[in-house]
C-alpha cells in the first residue's frame, strides 16, 4: 500500500511541476511579447516623427518651390533614410499598417510638392554658383534619396487591386450630376457595357 501512497505521491508531484513550469513558460512569453511590442511601439513612434520632420524641414524656407539649400537637401535626405531604417524595426503588424498609411501619406505630399515646382528645378537650381564642384551645391545622394521616396514602393500591395469598380458603378458610384466622369467612362464601351449589365442583374434582384 505504502509503495502505491509513494507512487501516487510522485506523480503527483510531476504533474504540478509539469503544470508549474506550463505557467511559468506562458507568463515567460507573455512577457515578451508585451517587450516586443513596447519596442516596436517605440519605433514606430520614432519613425513617424522623422517622417514629419522631413517634410517640414523641406519646406521651411518656402515650399515654392523648396530652397535650393545644400544643408535644406541634406537634412531632409538624411531624415528619410532614418526613416527606413527605423520602419524596419517595427514589427506588429498593426504597427506596420500604422507606418504604411503615413509613409503614402507623406509620399504623395513629396510628389506632389516635387511636380508642381518641376519647372524650378532647372540645373541652376541645383548648382547655383554654376560650377559643379562647388560646396554649395545641392548634394546628388540628396536628390536621389528625395525623388527615390515619391516613388511607390514595389513591396507594397495596392489597395486598389481588390477593388470591384464595375461592380462599384454599377450600384451608383458616380454621382448624377458627374456628367463628365460619366461620359469619360462611356468612352470604353466595353467596360460601360459591363456595368450596365451588372446594374441590370443587381435591379433585376431587388423585384
Amino acid at each position: 500500500m505504502l509503495p502505491a501512497i509513494q507512487t501516487l505521491g510522485s506523480v503527483a508531484i510531476a504533474f504540478s511541476a509539469t503544470v508549474a513550469f506550463g505557467v511559468y513558460l506562458s507568463t515567460v512569453r507573455r512577457h515578451q511579447q508585451e517587450d516586443a511590442r513596447k519596442v516596436s511601439e517605440t519605433y514606430l513612434q520614432e519613425a513617424l516623427s522623422v517622417l514629419e520632420k522631413s517634410y517640414e524641414t523641406f519646406v521651411k524656407m518656402g515650399d515654392s518651390p523648396p530652397a535650393n539649400d545644400r544643408l535644406v537637401w541634406l537634412s531632409t535626405a538624411r531624415m528619410i533614410s532614418r526613416f527606413h531604417e527605423l520602419r524596419k524595426k517595427v514589427t506588429e503588424l498593426d504597427h506596420v499598417s500604422v507606418i504604411a498609411e503615413n509613409e503614402e501619406y507623406i509620399r504623395l505630399k513629396f510628389y506632389i510638392l516635387l511636380r508642381e515646382n518641376r519647372g524650378s528645378f532647372t540645373r541652376a537650381y541645383f548648382c547655383p554658383s554654376g560650377d559643379q564642384y562647388s560646396e554649395d551645391n545641392i548634394s546628388r545622394k540628396s536628390i536621389a534619396v528625395i525623388f527615390a521616396f515619391t516613388k511607390w514602393r514595389e513591396d507594397t500591395p495596392d489597395p486598389l487591386d481588390e477593388i470591384d469598380d464595375i461592380e462599384l458603378f454599377a450600384r451608383g458610384a458616380l454621382p448624377v450630376d458627374q456628367n463628365g466622369a460619366e461620359a469619360y467612362l462611356e468612352d470604353f464601351n466595353e467596360y460601360w457595357r459591363k456595368v450596365q449589365e451588372r446594374r441590370a442583374a443587381i435591379e433585376s434582384k431587388k423585384t
